[in-house]
């Protein structure tokens, strides 16, 4: 085995070059610079990632109270409307039935109350559905904005685990890097079986 040549060199006073020494120096530099690499672009790209989902939630969620600002307003002036004609016909007819007697005056004052009220009803009924929709869509997009919180949050901590991951790789090979002593390897033999023995 390699690790046990190197020992036999070592003991018998023939430990590798200076060349292989410097050689394994750079390569082990270069492997530490890699996973750092990984390491950077992991962590950008995890950031980027979170940022973009909080942005569109943001907009999202401006986007929908301006919807439901703007149809709020629409049904409210289509309310206005249907009132203001129903004012203009009920002048419209007590104008007309003037110049009939006062029981035809009476009706027609019956029929243009009856109209105002029937619009009044259709306004009132207009305005409470426009606030319903736009609590609905108020709803819609709390809950939209909830779920990109969450999604968000779950890439953090997904970012947070391969970070995590990819640190414990990096001590890994660091370790592996190092090449252990004798009695470093007996100890970390030592370790592994207690280990064992405890599980």
């Amino acid at each position: 085995m390699e690790g046990s040549d190197d020992v036999g060199h070592e003991a018998e006073g023939q430990g590798p070059s200076d060349e292989e020494a410097t050689n394994s120096r750079t390569d082990h530099a270069e492997t530490g610079s890699r996973v750092a690499g990984v390491l950077n672009a992991a962590e950008e790209a995890a950031e980027t990632i979170t940022e973009e989902a909080r942005r569109q939630a943001d907009e999202l969620l401006r986007q929908a109270k301006a919807d439901a600002a703007a149809r709020v307003e629409e049904l409210t002036r289509e309310a206005r409307r249907v009132r203001t004609e129903a004012d203009d016909y009920a002048r419209d007819i007590r104008d007309a039935v003037d110049s009939y007697g006062t029981q035809a005056r009476r009706e027609a004052e019956e029929g243009a109350r009856k109209l105002l009220s029937d619009a009044e009803e259709q306004a009132r009924a207009t305005r409470e559905a426009a606030q319903e929709m736009a609590n609905q869509i108020d709803q819609d997009t709390q809950r939209r904005h909830e779920s990109l919180v969450r999604e968000a949050k779950s890439l953090e901590e997904r970012r947070q685990r391969v970070l995590d991951g990819l640190r414990d790789l990096a001590a890994q090979l660091q370790d592996a890097l190092v090449e252990p002593t004798s009695r470093e390897r007996d100890q970390s033999l030592a370790d592994a079986l207690d280990v064992e023995r405890r599980r």
